[in-house]
């Protein structure tokens, strides 16, 4: 049997490679590595099992996913947006779901719209509540002494906290751009032009990887992401959710396993959440775990120890070197790319005002000029 694990080429959102990671676990090896966009383009004459456990569409080509795919339906959402529940309503898509199904929704919003819609579906939960380390590279007896910060309000808490604790506080970001090496299959959303780095699918794995290992390792965690606030749950770190993100109904069933408040509540009362001694996690995941491991572990065959890459620790930091080396290299090559772009603009605007200055000189010449004034009276009367 072959195996094949979902992965992202153009996506920026590093919650996308985390759900890969946790759907890993239960794969005895990777033979393919097919992008969330074109599932329904694969096709190599054998099937191939692939956890689908993902959020679902941006390119609504891609719907129903290839046959040469022996999906688990798990874990899955889909957005609520009328362009994508068409497609999922669709006569091709019903008969695929109802082949396949019923379908593990990540989230109770999900499970509502395929029900009343008459598609067999229950709430399974995110796989990312089956993440496990194995206690790879854990080094929490040693340097785990700091708070990890990954929210749209972190230069408001920031100051806050540092009043509050002598621990490090570490800001932390899930958005990673993506490389346009591979193009978007359609048209790539112009919101991705402004975004200037180039990372590959496996390259947003790798720092993927070492997010959760920062996440594992923290004292504790403050965020406003789904893909960060779960993990925590997984890897046992205690983690206080800013439910405060538009889509609320993604958080469906979900955030009633997490310790929550907002930013101004907790600004007037630290104890909801002191980060010196940060309350314990609810076990209530525990119950969703244990089904998912189940179901995925049933489906594969197999488990893996940990979540992390079979790597050495000295391996790891390797790859991390050469990493960071290559993407000094990029930033480096990026910013000459941008000073060259810069100079061509002002030369651009300079030529401009100069433009200007004589259109300027060429009103002001036929101000002054006799016919000008002569017929001063009779532009008056024509306004």
């Amino acid at each position: 049997m072959k195996y094949g694990l979902m992965s992202y080429d153009y996506t920026i959102n590093l919650g996308n490679e985390i759900q890969s990671i946790a759907a890993r676990r239960f794969l005895p090896k990777i033979d393919y590595y097919i992008d969330h966009e074109k599932i329904h383009e694969f096709g190599d004459g054998e099937n191939v099992k692939m956890i689908m456990n993902a959020w679902y569409l941006d390119c609504l080509d891609a719907w129903p996913p290839s046959e040469n795919i022996d999906p688990l339906l798990i874990s899955m959402h889909f957005n609520s947006k009328k362009e994508t529940q068409n497609v999922i309503l669709s006569d091709e898509s019903r008969e695929y779901l109802s082949k396949y199904g019923p379908v593990g929704c990540r989230d109770i919003y999900t499970q509502n719209f395929l029900e009343e819609n008459g598609i067999d579906a229950y709430f399974s939960g995110c796989l990312t509540l089956t993440l496990d380390s194995g206690n790879k590279y854990n080094y929490k007896d040693e340097d785990n002494d700091y708070i990890l910060i990954s929210s749209d309000k972190s230069a408001k808490l920031i100051p806050f906290l540092k009043e509050k604790t002598n621990k490090r506080i570490y800001v932390i970001n899930q958005d990673f751009p993506p490389s346009f090496e591979k193009a978007f299959p359609g048209s790539i959303p112009k919101t991705l032009y402004n975004f200037t780095s180039y990372y590959n699918a496996q390259e947003k794995f790798f720092i993927a990887e070492n997010i959760l290992r920062l996440y594992e390792n923290a004292s504790c965690v403050i965020t406003d992401r789904l893909h960060c606030a779960l993990p925590c749950l997984a890897l046992e770190t205690p983690v206080l959710l800013f439910n405060t993100r538009p889509k609320q109904e993604r958080f469906d069933g979900l955030n009633n396993l997490l310790l929550q408040s907002n930013l101004n509540d907790y600004l007037k009362n630290y104890n909801i959440f002191d980060v010196d001694n940060p309350p314990e996690n609810s076990k209530e995941y525990l119950k969703i775990r244990e089904k998912l491991i189940e179901k995925c572990k049933s489906f594969t065959g197999h488990i893996n120890e940990s979540c992390y890459s079979d790597v050495t620790y000295n391996q790891l930091l390797d790859r991390t070197t050469l990493f960071l080396s290559r993407q000094s290299n990029d930033t480096r090559n990026y910013m000459v790319d941008v000073l060259d772009m810069a100079e061509k603009y002002e030369e651009k605007i300079q030529k401009q005002q100069e433009t200007i200055e004589k259109q300027k000189k060429i009103i002001e010449e036929y101000k002054n000029s006799t016919s000008w004034k002569i017929t001063s009276p009779l532009r008056k009367l024509k306004r």
